[in-house]
This record gives C-alpha cells, structure tokens and sequence, in this order.
C-alpha cells in the first residue's frame, strides 16, 4: 500500500501584470519544500475588468487568510 506524499511551503501572494497588462495574482512560497513546484510560477488569471486596487486587495485578503499552499504527489501503485 503507497502513501500519498504533501508538501507545504508558507506563501505569499502578490499582485502582478501579464504581459498583456492583465491582472494576476501570483504564489510566493516563502521556502523551496515543493518539489513539484521547483522552476515554476504558480499564480491565477483574474476575471477581466478587475482593477489592480481590486487585484491588490484580493491578495491582501489572501495572505490574511491563508496558511500555506500545499501540493498533494499521488502514489500509484503498480499493476499486479
């Protein structure tokens, strides 16, 4: 029997713009204990119309509210 493996990392989330100019809040582990996430940007395409005072303030409520960001490596097990 395998066991799904989780790594966590405390983040930090930031206001950015794509380079198209739309607004994207983005993940900012504050340690490298991801492994899947290693060489990668993690981040979320906000809806259009939002302003960067409304990005900005999602990501002010969001590093308010959350704890870390985690990623779950699922074990296969294999055919027998």
């Amino acid at each position: 029997m395998s066991q799904d493996k989780t790594e966590r990392s405390n983040c930090h989330f930031a206001f950015r713009k794509s380079t198209d100019g739309k607004p994207q809040i983005i993940v900012e582990p504050y340690h490298q204990t991801i492994s899947a996430l290693t060489g990668t940007v993690l981040g979320f395409d906000l809806l259009g119309g939002t302003t960067e005072e409304q990005a900005k303030k999602i990501a002010a409520i969001m590093n308010e509210n959350v704890l870390n960001v985690f990623v779950t490596l699922k074990q296969h097990e294999a055919a027998t």
